[in-house]
């Protein structure tokens, strides 16, 4: 007659481990044998690596702990109508995993660490949810990439006065740093706050005991390091603000060049040239300010040949 359901651990010896057998592939442990409560047969997986990323490597062959549950596919009276098989228990473990990949069991010692219970529990839980929670983060990250590119919308921000080369030399070259300032403070302000809300997908290979306490180490530190991510995302954020306002001010506020006026060269009908700066004048004559001693001279249209542009006298 099958055992009344009760979900809780057991403890088991090595009797009861001595039939279970399994293999050892790159990511997951597969496991066959008895319940050791209700006695009928299970397969468990466990899995030994946490990504969506492929890793090349072979893991050594170091003892490894690990819960395993029942999951057999007999009725058990009591079995709550979510659960869709195993008799409720589950037990701890020690997996030895040979150089063929051969996997035995043996139970815990008795003064092995507690911090490994706990940090199998949280394995076996975090296994079947890997994938889902990679898609998804992939998904919400799109966004992130999105609003990355759609900072350097910022960057037309500084064609908004006309164009930089009319401000004074040195202004134009402090207005394009305060901008670029302003967008790297902007992309680390999203790429930090998506890594707070998101994460960021990492391997992590789960192989040994050593192995899997740092997992579990990460998974506990998990929200100390987003609540950083996320204190540091907002400072950006605030400081990108404070560099677009100030980039804004000095594209509005910075003072222009003055004009410059070109200088001409006048050669006049009895062959002589006369060299300067043309200057307002009246319609029929042409007003020119003599480079070599300032004069102003006055020229009729009559005694002109000819005009040239030049850059200088």
């Amino acid at each position: 007659m099958a055992i009344e359901y009760a979900a809780g651990p057991v403890t088991v010896d090595a009797a009861q481990l001595a039939p279970w057998h399994g293999s050892a592939a790159a990511d997951v442990l597969t496991l066959d044998g008895p319940c050791p409560a209700c006695e009928h047969p299970v397969e468990d997986q466990i899995p030994r690596r946490f990504s969506a990323l492929e890793r090349v490597g072979r893991p050594a062959p170091q003892p490894l702990s690990i819960q395993l549950s029942c999951t057999c596919a007999e009725d058990h009276p009591g079995r709550p109508a979510d659960v869709s098989s195993g008799c409720g228990r589950t037990w701890f473990a020690v997996a030895v995993i040979a150089d063929d990949g051969a996997v035995t069991l043996a139970p815990p010692s008795a003064s092995a660490d507690p911090t490994l219970e706990a940090a199998a529990r949280a394995l076996l839980e975090a296994g079947p949810k890997q994938l889902a929670d990679v898609r998804s983060a992939a998904e919400k990250w799109i966004g992130g990439v999105t609003a990355l590119f759609g900072i350097f919308g910022l960057t037309g921000l500084v064609s908004g006065r006309s164009t930089l080369t009319t401000l004074v030399t040195g202004w134009e070259v402090f207005i394009g740093v305060t901008a670029a300032v302003s967008v790297g403070l902007a992309g680390l302000a999203v790429y930090w706050i998506y890594r707070a809300a998101y994460g960021w997908p990492v391997t992590y290979p789960v192989s040994n005991d050593e192995e899997l306490r740092a997992w579990y180490t990460a998974q506990q530190g998990a929200p100390r390091v987003q609540a950083a991510l996320l204190r540091d995302g907002v400072r950006a954020a605030g400081g990108a603000l404070v560099m677009l306002v100030i980039t804004v001010g000095l594209l509005w506020f910075a003072p222009e060049q003055s004009p410059t006026v070109p200088s001409v060269q006048v050669t006049l009908t009895d062959g002589s040239q006369v060299c300067g700066t043309l200057l307002p004048t009246t319609p029929g004559s042409t007003l020119i300010r003599r480079a070599s001693d300032g004069t102003a001279m006055d020229i009729t249209a009559r005694s002109i040949v000819s005009e040239t542009v030049v850059t200088s006298c």
